[in-house]
């Protein structure tokens, strides 16, 4: 376990070196015990598969509100095509919560505080990336990138961090 941890420090250490984009806590200041940071503890539960887990119904969080309502939606100008997911290089899905203005780590329900979505425009306080769309095994789907060059990111959530690297993955295009 020693030798992950240290194996672990090197990585981090090796891509902030070489392009780490950004790292930031999920913004939710820990339990109400006041412990370390936690994950999701002020949104909807999500699985792997970004369904909601909630008892109280599908599509909705715990004050019985339609969840999907305060997902920004990107909707393709060049097809009837539009979704409220984004992928990452590794095709990791997330999602932009535009009334708490976070972004949501579909893997493990992870909520990210101070993302701004302006169109395909994300904003992460003054880091502007963009949500650009692809085809890819002939499916339409929208991809996480940087503004310049358009190439796809790859985000990493770990222990209530976001780290948001560079790539040289352009979208697809079939």
């Amino acid at each position: 376990m020693r030798r992950f941890g240290l194996l672990f420090m090197l990585l981090a250490v090796m891509s902030l070196a070489t392009g780490c984009v950004t790292q930031v806590p999920d913004g939710n200041n820990g339990g109400d015990d006041g412990g370390p940071q936690d994950m999701n503890t002020n949104g909807a539960d999500m699985n792997s598969n970004g369904e909601d887990v909630n008892t109280n119904g599908p599509g909705m969080d715990d004050g019985g509100d339609d969840v999907d309502a305060n997902l920004a939606k990107f909707e393709d100008p060049d097809s009837d095509f539009s979704t409220t997911e984004v992928r990452d290089v590794d095709g990791e899905l997330m999602q932009f919560d535009t009334s708490t203005n976070e972004l949501v780590w579909l893997a493990d329900g992870t909520r990210i505080a101070n993302w701004r979505v302006e169109g395909t425009s994300l904003i992460f306080g003054n880091s502007p990336f963009r949500a650009r769309f692809g085809t890819e095994d002939g499916e339409r789907r929208v991809y996480f990138t940087e503004v310049s060059p358009p190439t796809i990111c790859d985000l990493v959530v770990n222990n209530g961090f976001l780290s948001v690297f560079s790539t040289n993955v352009q979208v697809p295009q079939e």
